[in-house]
């Protein structure tokens, strides 16, 4: 069962979950509670079987505004001490984990703006969509930090060379220039378009089998930490499951059935 939460908004239609950051009149800025609220859906995920899409957006036009800057100060330089900020900064690290952990598919729709913080949670996104106009700047030096839990997301999804570029001087780019960095996967007109475009994906990725799908993605993030032998030895063993299962028994069947697998 998901958590119940007041930061955020979310509607399940079907197989496709929508979480909403529902700050509209501070931009979905990124504070303490809003970061709580997304890792503790994030990481109750995996047990909801019935949930094949998680979708990621923003309220009012807007997609993350970043790191909520009037908590920063009030809070943060206000009097707490240095052990408090390091555990908020590493909480984001948790969050960015449960998005790395999720099974399902992961999409993040992007209109308005994507800076900071926000521009890094889209980074460990399996897809994303933007619209051509939408902000886009990793900010943070510029107001006297470090991008701290979002650097190595950046420089994996876009290389180290662009990424050392954005990370240091704090360029501000829209969603074209998003699409041709390998920030988003698509770059669509408008709202309506953002729409349409996740319609499509989403009727593709239906194709594929929810357990596969999963285990493709267990394979995917071992490649960070395993190599040689043992990143062998960990996808023979997942492709093995998966052939001995229920799902490569429909598929396979359907296929020589020439018709659509079940994947009930």
């Amino acid at each position: 069962m998901l958590p119940q939460v007041e930061n955020l908004l979310l509607e399940q239609d079907g197989d496709t979950l929508t979480i909403w950051f529902n700050r509209p009149e501070v931009r979905n800025a990124l504070s303490q509670a809003v970061a709580d609220d997304l890792a503790a859906v994030l990481e109750a995920l995996p047990g909801e079987a019935d949930i094949r899409f998680v979708i990621l957006r923003g309220k009012g036009g807007v997609f993350c505004a970043g790191g909520d800057l009037k908590m920063f100060k009030t809070v943060f330089q206000g009097g707490a001490e240095r052990d408090d900020i390091v555990g908020f900064n590493a909480d984001f690290g948790r969050l960015m984990k449960a998005v790395h952990a999720l099974p399902q598919l992961f999409v993040v729709l992007i209109e308005g703006a994507a800076m900071a913080g926000g521009l890094g949670l889209s980074c460990i996104a399996d897809v994303v969509v933007t619209t051509a106009d939408a902000k886009y700047s990793l900010t943070e030096v510029t107001l006297g930090i470090p991008p701290a839990q979002i650097t190595p997301v950046v420089m994996k999804r876009i290389g180290a060379s662009e990424a050392r570029r954005l990370l240091l001087t704090a360029a501000r780019f829209d969603g074209n220039e998003a699409g041709r960095l390998g920030f988003a996967h698509f770059v669509v007109e408008d709202a309506e378009a953002l729409e349409a475009r996740t319609a499509e994906i989403l009727a593709q990725a239906r194709k594929g089998a929810p357990g596969a799908i999963a285990r493709t993605k267990e394979i995917i993030n071992a490649v960070d930490h395993l190599e040689g032998d043992a990143l062998v030895l960990f996808a023979a063993e997942r492709f093995a499951d998966s052939m001995l299962g229920d799902e490569a028994r429909e598929g396979l069947a359907a296929f020589a059935e020439k018709r659509q697998p079940n994947w009930s």
